[in-house]
């Protein structure tokens, strides 16, 4: 008898795609201000740099979802949205440069705890086996 192929683990992406994020903005700003040292000077439109950390946001949220789905551990999920919800706050709202920090500083925390929490769950799904 054939054995049925194991779906792929697609638990990475809430993680992935909350670092991304970070990236995102932080990375953009960095590589702006090292391009600007050597001479090279470049305009980003901010409204399209909060509508892409935006989008990545919803997507690292459904993926923590997943996540969650997998190791049954609601609190990466309700860290991350939390964090989320902060950020999307100080980009819509009001805006404010510790608040925004403290929310990234969130969903990294949040990205890690969602790591642990997989680790652990596979090691305890080897050991009942």
């Amino acid at each position: 008898m054939q054995q049925k192929a194991e779906k792929k683990d697609l638990s990475w992406i809430g993680s992935a795609t909350s670092l991304l994020a970070v990236a995102a903005c932080y990375g953009t700003l960095a590589a702006v201000s090292l391009l600007s040292l050597i001479g090279i000077n470049l305009e980003i439109e901010e409204s399209v740099m909060v509508k892409l950390v935006s989008a990545l946001l919803v997507i690292a949220l459904a993926g923590m979802a997943y996540s969650f789905s997998r190791h049954r551990r609601p609190g990466p999920l309700m860290l991350s949205l939390a964090a989320a919800a902060l950020l999307l706050w100080v980009f819509f709202a009001a805006y404010s440069r510790p608040l925004e920090m403290l929310g990234f500083a969130l969903l990294i925390l949040a990205s890690i705890w969602d790591f642990i929490a997989k680790k652990r769950a596979r090691s305890s799904t080897c050991n009942q086996a």
